[in-house]
């Protein structure tokens, strides 16, 4: 049988073609000249001995041969790309680092198991972590500082895709002593004669609280506030007063504080993996964001 030598940009013009339905919006999209685009899909041609579309004045449409040929040249791509990367990992085993901007509750929650995991199968790789709020998190990521971020939902800036995980409930924060410990759920009025303690409103946890809880009627006024929630839960701890946190901020078996749920309120947000869209990781970022995000899914499913 003879050897078929086509290219790996003939397959890639192709494809372009095929998906965009035109030769000039594919010449676009590759970065090719309409002339030297045409060249490589009758190149294609030939050497394949068959039509792969069906051209006239108006639109291009794949010839029946085109159609069947798009799910291998597919296939043949995804499988060259695996393969790249696969090296470019091995290659990351001895070098490389990733940088993960993410809340400081996450930091101290749920980063740890998954380094830990992650520098089991790629010992010489460094991490960092740009542990800040969400502000700074989506900033680091928009920059290109960090690879990827963990975060919440919630007046992202344009230009980030946000891949939603988990839905994470705001509760009540308090001492194990305290009388309302014993609560199974309470109402905003069982806290109006409560000292409250939260995060100042330059947090955007703070304003996606305020959000939710607009319209619902009178609710406790803060008399002490700060930057961060570990902050706030040291105040807590310290006997200053309760405050309103996600619980992923609190590690269940807390010696001294726990959380008790909001009845009647759905408040919460959405915990996510952020990226900058169009922008491809790295494929040592690329392994650690698809662990991370294997593990707190299945870590968080409902």
């Amino acid at each position: 049988m003879a050897r078929i030598n086509f290219d790996l940009q003939q397959l890639q013009a192709f494809v372009a073609v095929a998906d965009c339905g035109s030769f000039r919006a594919a010449a676009r999209q590759i970065h090719l000249s309409a002339p030297a685009l045409s060249r490589r899909i009758e190149r294609l041609e030939e050497l394949l001995g068959a039509r792969l579309f069906q051209r006239s004045t108006r639109e291009v449409r794949l010839s029946r041969v085109g159609q069947a040929f798009l799910e291998r040249a597919r296939a043949a791509l995804d499988d060259l790309e695996a393969a790249v990367l696969g090296i470019h990992e091995a290659s990351a085993r001895h070098a490389g680092r990733v940088t993960v901007a993410c809340l400081p509750t996450a930091a101290v929650t749920l980063l740890p198991r998954a380094i830990a995991q992650f520098r089991e199968a790629m010992p010489a790789v460094r991490v960092r972590l740009i542990d800040e709020g969400m502000n700074e998190v989506a900033q680091a990521v928009m920059s290109g500082e960090a690879d990827f971020g963990l975060g919440f939902a919630g007046a992202l800036e344009s230009g980030l895709r946000f891949e939603p995980l988990w839905a994470d409930p705001y509760r009540v924060a308090m001492r194990r002593d305290h009388p309302l410990a014993r609560r199974r759920g309470l109402r905003l009025a069982d806290l109006q004669d409560e000292p409250l303690v939260s995060v100042s409103h330059a947090s955007r946890n703070r304003v996606l609280v305020d959000e939710q809880l607009a319209g619902g009627g009178a609710r406790p006024l803060p008399w002490l506030e700060a930057n961060h929630i570990l902050t706030l839960l040291a105040l807590v701890e310290a006997g200053l007063g309760l405050a309103i946190v996600p619980a992923s901020a609190l590690a269940p078996r807390h010696p001294v504080l726990k959380t008790v749920p909001l009845a009647g309120l759905a408040l919460q947000r959405q915990i996510g993996l952020l990226s900058l869209q169009g922008r491809r990781l790295t494929p040592v970022a690329q392994r650690f964001y698809d662990q991370l995000r294997a593990l707190l899914a299945l870590g968080h499913a409902a």
